[in-house]
């Protein structure tokens, strides 16, 4: 990730944050409305599960230059998602949904470069995610197995 896409990433997700609680509220709507049967994973109020997705975002968006350092939390999100049942394809259900409630919020202020940069960077997330969870679904079934 170049220092442009850093700088454009820290920039925009500052506009965000004044708008967060209705920017997250959108996201939830958007990606349920994307994909119904994700819906069921949420037991918890989506008041705190915005705040817990704004205090991630938070330390990504802090931790842009030291990305390495969030490799275990990023390790453990994605082993307790798989737990909950979340796929590789969900994945791609949340992207389209965040980047989608942050053009809302942007509006014009988010042009394709933008929305690009943070593209790249969760889909560092993401990855990282996704192979931790598929670790946790190989363990948990050899030992179901056992």
């Amino acid at each position: 990730m170049t220092f442009a896409q850093k700088q454009m990433i820290r920039d925009s997700y500052e506009q965000i944050r004044e708008f967060e609680e209705a920017v997250f509220l959108l996201f939830y709507g958007r990606m349920f409305e994307l994909d119904p049967t994700i819906r069921p994973m949420f037991r918890y109020d989506i008041k705190e599960q915005a705040k817990k997705l704004t205090q991630t975002l938070d330390i990504v968006v802090e931790s842009l230059d030291r990305m390495e350092e969030l490799k275990p939390r990023l390790a453990e999100l994605g082993r307790s998602h798989a737990v909950y049942g979340v796929q590789p394809h969900h994945y791609e259900t949340l992207t389209a949904a965040l980047l989608w409630a942050f053009g809302q919020a942007l509006s014009g202020g988010f042009p394709a470069e933008v929305r690009a940069a943070w593209r790249s960077v969760l889909g560092e997330l993401i990855g990282e995610m996704i192979a931790a969870g598929e670790g946790t679904g190989a363990m948990e079934k050899k030992g179901a197995g056992e």
